[in-house]
């Protein structure tokens, strides 16, 4: 009687197994045509790694896997405790969602890895080319990786099938050296430049690209607000830039030779540590991550590229968080926000300028950072 009981639980609990095994799958099915995959890397001193994460059409997320990078998160040279890289973009993926790009600070090195419905899977693990590698950025096949620690930049392809190559003769040093503290490394719309941000130095370097990938020239902006920090191109080609000291953005226009040519300067929101931006697809609202103040203020851009502050406050993580990292989904329905502080990431469904809190999937590590959505 007994074995028949133990069996008839055994059964009982494969098919329960069975059953989420199925649903899980038919879940997969339905979030590549209505939902996608959300992606963060753990950062974590000891090793770091991406977390795959199921989105469903409704925003809600389903941890699904979790794989190694080959190389260790840093920590101990970004701007604090909740921001330990002292970075946007330490973590991007490309436009079809197959590839995804992932410093490594604690090992100087930069890693490929394939992503979609069939999960990830780690492709390469290069030199960065400098030390404390903490942000990369992607344009077709042309990889930059910004060393925050040697202060230069070092370029890489990527081959056909997801490895990284290094382009020789492609590291070049920052304008503001030793002191320069950058944050952020971004390529322009049409991959000829090459944009970083510099916070001690209050600047903003554009370098330009020959036909082989490598940096020709290099012009520098002073910043129209004190600490430039996060980078992002809306409607129109406009550049906008977050200010972590004036609690503010800005917005330029990037012209032929690499200079940039203020048009809104320095919009406060009236927030605290302003840092990390996201941008709708069509380019007509950014959302920031104001850290200090735990909240997210909204931009309004005009066809003008003029900067409007739409709302201080759309957005907030109560019990105490600290959003960092941010990224919309390409339908630009959800943002999805790092909360350092407690180990989680927080949803929003956004609508224009409004975001409706979701959500929360709490429990990872509080070394968190480098998010990025399809």
């Amino acid at each position: 009687m007994r074995s028949r009981t133990t069996f008839l639980k055994h059964m009982a609990l494969l098919c329960v197994g069975i059953l989420v095994s199925v649903i899980l799958c038919r879940s997969a099915s339905a979030a590549t045509q209505t939902g996608g995959f959300v992606y963060v890397a753990t950062n974590e001193t000891t090793g770091n790694a991406v977390i795959q994460f199921l989105r469903f059409p409704n925003g809600v997320l389903i941890r699904v896997g979790q794989v190694s990078t080959g190389g260790l998160g840093g920590a101990g040279n970004g701007v604090g405790a909740l921001d330990p890289l002292g970075s946007q973009d330490s973590l991007v993926l490309n436009g079809t969602g197959s590839l995804l790009l992932a410093v490594n600070a604690g090992s100087n090195t930069v890693s490929s890895l394939q992503a979609g419905a069939a999960g990830v899977k780690l492709m390469s693990t290069v030199s960065s080319g400098g030390s404390f590698p903490n942000s990369v950025a992607l344009h077709d096949d042309l990889v930059y990786v910004l060393n925050a620690l040697t202060q230069n930049i070092s370029g890489f392809r990527v081959s056909s099938t997801g490895v990284l190559q290094p382009i020789t003769g492609s590291a070049r040093n920052l304008p503001g050296g030793a002191t320069a503290a950058p944050h952020d490394i971004r390529f322009s719309p049409d991959g000829t430049r090459l944009l970083v941000s510099e916070d001690v130095t209050n600047q903003i370097d554009v370098f330009q690209l020959g036909s082989d990938g490598t940096a020709t020239s290099v012009t520098t902006t002073p910043s129209a607000g004190s600490g430039p920090f996060g980078m992002r191109f809306a409607r129109g080609g406009f550049l906008l830039n977050t200010e972590a000291n004036t609690a503010s953005a800005s917005s330029y226009e990037l012209g032929a030779q690499g200079a940039l040519n203020v048009i809104s300067p320095a919009v406060a929101n009236g927030q605290a540590a302003t840092c990390w931006i996201s941008v709708t697809g069509d380019g007509k609202f950014g959302f920031t991550s104001n850290t200090g103040s735990g909240t997210l203020s909204a931009y309004q851009v005009s066809a003008n590229g003029t900067l409007n502050l739409e709302n201080a406050v759309a957005g907030s993580l109560n019990n105490g968080g600290a959003p960092i990292d941010s990224a919309r989904t390409s339908d630009s329905a959800f943002l999805y926000v790092v909360d350092s502080a407690l180990g989680r990431i927080v949803s929003f469904k956004v609508n224009g300028a409004s975001l409706k809190p979701l959500g929360a999937v709490t429990g990872l590590p509080t070394s968190l950072q480098g998010i990025a959505a399809q």
